[in-house]
């Protein structure tokens, strides 16, 4: 027996990870989903953050294509350009909110939280959660409505576990100054929610959240004096709150905190003398702010209203010039050199910088996410009424239909 196997051992192949790796890395996301059920060796490979980050050698945007036909959010297959920007379309309705990390999204709802891998196609669907209801004289109200929400979206950087915060604001009493808060983080690993004591001060419902090496941010902008502001932190492993200092400059209600090239962002719009975008980011040890881009908005390029704009940078390229864009779904170019801001698109719904992640997500602690029985089509100009078997009529659009048929979820391995 021992004999058989010296003679078989010469004739086997044995590949080193670091050679699997670079194969890999060389072929399209399509080919290596197939291969990550190839062996556990090459699946955690494959879905290792190493991995992902050697693999963004071009930088895309993720955006969204605007659908409100009910289906479920996925990646469409193919991207366009821009200028030299490439985008990524995920098909969604453009006006739900998200946030992204690592490459994952989250779509937080009344009484769901849905994760989203674009990469792999995994959805999951979680309970909020949260479900109170408080009366107030006649009738009932609920406290924990999206407007009294403030979601955060990260990654432990220990465990590597994503997790879903969502602070509650409420008010039990007519009359009262300062909410109750309600804390609870929802593990997307196992599905369950723990309470978290409450944070030192409260921040605006609604309010984008920025996660950052194992950490989830937000900034608080006081109603009636915009230049109080703070910045609250979170330690997603450690699960304590924080203060965070600020940047030496005023806030205002356009002002936003992003993760820009993996720095921590403060981005605000003056009005005053001139129309200006500055971004403050903070170093890498996170000790100190600095000024790193102040762009005069030229009303040529970037055309009215001044008021209730804000702009959001998604990234910045090797040579320097910052992508941006507005909430009036405009982006924009940036080019320091110049000085120069042109305007790349018109009608473009950014949500993210696009990563590609090949994590699983967990099977087990999952809700199906709501789909509709169809029976057949009915086609009537640019639309298409989808009868439903056993519901009413749902509105979807022919290229969702004939263009980009429904992906299936793959099952977990």
């Amino acid at each position: 027996m021992r004999e058989e196997e010296e003679e078989e051992s010469p004739n086997s192949m044995c590949i080193l990870p670091e050679l699997l790796e670079e194969i890999f890395i060389r072929l399209p996301l399509k080919s290596i989903l197939r291969f990550r059920a190839v062996s556990k060796q090459c699946r955690s490979l494959l879905e290792s953050r190493k991995f992902s980050e050697k693999r963004q050698k071009n930088r895309r945007i993720l955006a969204a294509y605007n659908c409100d036909c009910g289906d479920r959010p996925r990646l469409l297959p193919e991207s366009r350009f821009e200028g030299d920007e490439e985008i990524v379309y995920l098909h969604c309705q453009a006006s739900q909110p998200s946030l992204s990390c690592d490459g994952l999204l989250c779509f937080p709802e009344q009484d769901w939280i849905v994760v989203l891998n674009p990469s792999t196609r995994q959805l999951r669907r979680f309970p909020s959660g949260l479900n109170h209801k408080c009366r107030f004289g006649f009738g009932f109200w609920s406290s924990f409505s999206p407007g009294n929400w403030a979601i955060g979206f990260g990654r432990d950087k220990v465990t590597g576990s994503f997790k879903v915060v969502r602070l509650c604001f409420s008010y039990l009493e007519i009359g009262q100054k300062e909410p109750v808060v309600e804390c609870g983080v929802l593990d997307v690993q196992t599905g369950g929610w723990s309470k978290l004591t409450p944070p030192p001060h409260v921040v605006n419902p609604g309010s984008k959240s920025v996660c950052l090496n194992g950490s989830i941010y937000w900034l608080h902008v006081d109603v009636y004096f915009e230049k109080h502001y703070k910045i609250l932190a979170l330690d997603l492993h450690k699960q304590e709150f924080s203060r965070f200092p600020v940047p030496p400059t005023r806030a205002t209600k356009e002002s936003r905190l992003v993760n820009l090239e993996e720095r921590l962002a403060f981005v605000k719009t003056n009005l005053l003398p001139v129309w200006m975008l500055q971004i403050w980011r903070m170093d890498k040890d996170q000790k100190q702010w600095s000024k790193t881009f102040s762009i005069r908005l030229e009303l040529g390029v970037v055309s009215w209203p001044k008021r209730g704009r804000w702009f959001t940078p998604v990234a910045v390229s090797k040579q320097g010039n910052l992508v941006f864009y507005d909430n009036k779904n405009k982006l924009f170019k940036y080019y320091p050199k110049t000085n120069e801001t042109r305007c790349l698109s018109q009608d473009t719904c950014v949500i993210s910088p696009y990563v590609e992640n090949l994590v699983s997500l967990p099977l087990k602690p999952s809700h199906p996410y709501p789909h509709t029985a169809v029976a057949h089509h009915r086609y009537s100009g640019d639309t298409v009424d989808v009868i439903a078997c056993g519901s009413s009529p749902v509105l979807q659009c022919v290229t969702c239909i004939l263009r980009y048929p429904a992906i299936e979820q793959p099952v977990s391995r």
